[in-house]
């Protein structure tokens, strides 16, 4: 069986071929043990430190900030929202009924991308930018669902946005701070943000095309639940430890709520921010992101004791957007395989 290291350089070699500019960093966790390499194709490999912006890995954390709430009492996943955001703000009593559980595992049945999205004047490089918690309010103030929840699996982007805001007013914190005290504190991700400070700032890789062209890095004012976060591929598989039952206790339960299979999601099955998948008969946890410039795997195997974090500072090329395949994915999903145990 090839090393943790070997393993990562073999299955992200085609990637590597592909994007030669991409600036990637992987990771595995085995039993505990971290490997992580900065790999590129053409030029300086980057820093094993650098910093990425997570696109839709955000997802997992807000799902995660839910489950730590439940674990200590604040909350449950069939909470409604009429119970989280005051009735000034959110008016219609089936809008209101929605539930977290409903958010996390995206049945709720809220359209992707927000309705009024372009109410306001956008800047075509930075999507979300000028998405304020003004235009927010006016959106939860007039949604009113022909149907109510649940609905059958649809992502929404939207979706993870509004359940962001719902569990920072449970919390009493804003989206960012949450985490920090709730989570990643607690875990040791000190690099791990949903705003980058001057000091990791100089660590930052911002996004390019799949060509190398530079992507002015995206902002999520009021949506941040669905895709601010930045980190490290360290920080990424200590919170992969915990998923895997290692740190403080209460944590690694709050966690283990998430992996559950909740709602049928295609050919595989949805946890709470989590896609859960079955691969030679064994459960394989995971997630994977393209937005903006960057490009992010994140997943783990309960089984192989194993987890593998790939994250990229370049977009998906047309081609790979065309088939709609996530560029990491693959890779991710292999390296997690060939953890697996053999029969």
């Amino acid at each position: 069986m090839p090393t943790p290291s070997e393993l990562l350089q073999a299955e992200t070699r085609r990637y590597l071929r592909g994007y030669r500019s991409a600036a990637l960093c992987a990771g595995i966790t085995l039993r505990g043990e971290h490997h992580v390499l900065g790999l590129k194709g053409k030029g300086t490999p980057p820093p094993t430190d650098a910093v990425f912006c997570l696109g839709a890995l955000t997802e997992v954390f807000t799902a995660a900030l839910a489950a730590v709430l439940v674990e200590g009492q604040r909350l449950q996943l069939d909470t409604p929202l009429s119970e989280l955001i005051p009735r000034a703000l959110l008016v219609d009593d089936v809008a209101g009924r929605i539930t977290v559980e409903q958010l996390a595992t995206h049945t709720s049945g809220l359209p992707h991308l927000p309705p009024n999205l372009h109410a306001a004047p956008q800047n075509p490089e930075d999507p979300f930018g000028h998405y304020s918690a003004g235009l927010f309010g006016e959106f939860l103030r007039g949604y009113h669902p022909e149907r109510p929840s649940p609905r059958p699996h649809a992502e929404s982007f939207l979706g993870m946005g509004v359940l962001g805001h719902a569990l920072s007013r449970r919390a009493g914190l804003n989206y960012g701070h949450a985490l920090r005290d709730l989570l990643f504190k607690p875990l040791g991700m000190v690099d791990t943000t949903a705003r980058v400070s001057d000091e990791l700032a100089p660590r930052l890789l911002s996004g390019h095309t799949a060509r190398g062209k530079p992507v002015p890095p995206w902002t999520f004012p009021a949506l941040p639940g669905a895709g601010a976060l930045h980190s490290t591929a360290s920080d990424l598989l200590r919170f992969l430890d915990a998923n895997l039952g290692r740190g403080e206790p209460s944590i690694v339960r709050a966690l283990a709520m998430t992996h559950a299979p909740r709602v049928e999601a295609g050919p595989a099955r949805m946890g709470l921010g989590w896609t859960v998948s079955q691969v030679r008969g064994h459960t394989v946890v995971w997630r994977s992101s393209v937005m903006g410039g960057s490009v992010g795997f994140l997943g783990f195997a309960p089984d192989a004791d194993a987890g593998v974090v790939l994250l990229s500072d370049h977009g998906w090329s047309l081609f790979a957007a065309l088939r709609g395949r996530v560029p990491l994915e693959a890779p991710g999903l292999a390296m997690l395989s060939g953890l697996l145990p053999r029969p």
